[in-house]
């Protein structure tokens, strides 16, 4: 028989009665050792129970910070279920109290239809259940969507001209800040009924004044317009003859866009690498991404996640998995990076004194483990922000790209490989963990180290001296 652990009065945020029909969240588990359990919205009519899964899980340990505790990274989390029960439950237990026809029955019969969500709501949601799935990265492009699109509104609700002039500068001053107190933060509702061609339009004649390109206007279009469709849902939010999207009667195109070219001239790589400063979050910045580009272009996530044992000394390579192609059931690729000098002098100088953990610092004090993945993840997330504000800087010192980020050092790396050095794709598939499945000759292309490594030593500035030789002088 399941257990529960029962959401405490103090909580009031998500309980609710009416007359004799009780709602309240519980975590329900089978044995008391489960690490995790999921969570019911447990609804009581006459002594008799029915239980509705929220869609979350949680360790006991957490559950209990989550009923007891005000914590920020729960916020999402009871935002999501406080919409939830004040957008759903209360209103369709309301309904059926006040005419004296509550049943269970008719309770399912009204929580299948779909829900009567702003566009807000299911953003949220959609970010919610991204984040609980570990994709993070996606659930940054709708978080980043949905600001766009308040923004948009925000505009939209000026009625002198002299403020419209004014909020589109404020929105080009600070289109790249994304910590501290400038961050250009609006909050407003938008309810799916106000998503027409019209609204469309008008929105991307906003974001063109706000000097947001083609390329990105695409991705938030298409964005909304996954969220409009509701593939995970019963059906879409709008359908039929209000539904925007389309090329001809009137609907709204989406821009076609090209993808933003990120890939930056070698050139530009050893400017970075030769800035000098005595400001230690710009240093770390600049050894940070100089790092992630010799590492075969290794994303930030991955780079948080290197810990000394993945330093192959003999082999002198660091030899990881990607964790974005990780998948149970299937035999794992591996990664392997040749350890070059300006790797061994950035790791001397940006990682972990002590060799039982982690290469750098940034996730010191979480263990590497799956119950640790949210934890993990968002802790990559904060650790990622200062990073890409300071190569905005550092881009801007130099003259360089002002939209330089962590994410340019991948796509510089295999454009290099393959536009300048015209290394066989095969190759720079298998160099930076790409797959290689479809194509038959790929297995009888191998790799030895001494290849490995006289490729990117191909990339390493000729120009610069390095203290270093190979993995004996890390540390």
């Amino acid at each position: 028989m399941a257990n529960l652990n029962k959401v405490p009065k103090k909580t009031s945020a998500l309980k609710y009665k009416n007359r004799n029909i009780s709602v309240c969240l519980t975590r329900k588990y089978r044995n008391k050792d489960d690490v995790e359990a999921p969570i019911f919205w447990r609804v009581t009519y006459e002594r008799r129970h029915k239980y509705y899964y929220s869609g979350f899980e949680f360790e006991i340990k957490e559950w209990d910070e989550f009923i007891n505790r005000d914590l920020k990274k729960h916020k999402l989390t009871k935002q999501t279920l406080s919409n939830y029960l004040a957008l759903s439950l209360k209103p369709a237990i309301n309904a059926l109290a006040e005419i004296n026809e509550f049943s269970f029955e008719a309770l399912d019969n009204i929580l299948k239809k779909p829900l009567s969500e702003t566009v807000n709501e299911a953003f949220q949601n959609k970010i919610t259940a991204l984040e609980n799935e570990y994709k993070v990265g996606n659930a940054s492009i709708y978080r980043t969507t949905l600001k766009a699109l308040m923004r948009f509104k925000h505009y939209s609700l000026k009625k002198k001209k002299a403020d419209k002039i004014q909020f589109i500068k404020t929105c080009i001053e600070q289109k790249h800040i994304t910590i501290g107190s400038n961050v250009l933060t609006v909050e407003e509702e938008i309810s799916f009924d106000e998503i027409t061609p019209k609204f469309l339009n008008e929105c991307e004649k906003f974001w063109e004044k706000t000097e947001v390109s083609y390329a990105t206007m695409g991705i938030y279009m298409r964005t909304l317009r996954a969220i409009i469709n509701n593939k995970d849902g019963d059906k879409p939010y709008i359908e039929g003859s209000k539904y925007p999207f389309g090329v001809n009667n009137g609907k709204y195109e989406i821009p076609a866009g090209g993808r933003k070219e990120i890939a930056m001239p070698i050139e530009d790589i050893w400017k970075i690498e030769n800035f000098e400063t005595d400001n230690a979050a710009l240093a770390t910045a600049r050894d940070i991404f100089v790092f992630m580009f010799y590492c075969n272009g290794l994303n930030f996530g991955d780079l948080c996640r290197l810990t000394y044992k993945n330093i192959d000394a003999p082999r002198n390579e660091i030899i990881f998995e990607r964790k974005k192609t990780l998948r149970k059931g299937e035999e794992p690729t591996y990664i392997y990076v040749p350890i070059l000098p300006p790797m061994i002098e950035i790791i001397n100088r940006q990682g972990n004194d002590s060799q039982e953990g982690y290469i750098f610092p940034f996730l010191n004090g979480i263990e590497p483990t799956e119950n640790n993945e949210n934890l993990i993840k968002r802790e990559t997330r904060l650790k990622l922000e200062p990073i890409n504000s300071s190569l905005k800087y550092i881009a801007n010192e130099l003259d360089l790209d002002p939209s330089l980020s962590t994410s340019y050092t991948r796509n510089s790396y295999i454009t290099h490989l393959t536009s300048e050095l015209f290394i066989n794709p095969i190759v720079v598939r298998k160099m930076v963990g790409h797959s290689t499945k479809k194509d038959v000759t790929a297995g009888y292309v191998k790799l030895t180290p001494k290849k490995r490594r006289e490729i990117n030593m191909k990339l390493v500035n000729p120009k610069r001296t390095y203290n270093t030789v190979d993995a004996a002088d890390v540390g």
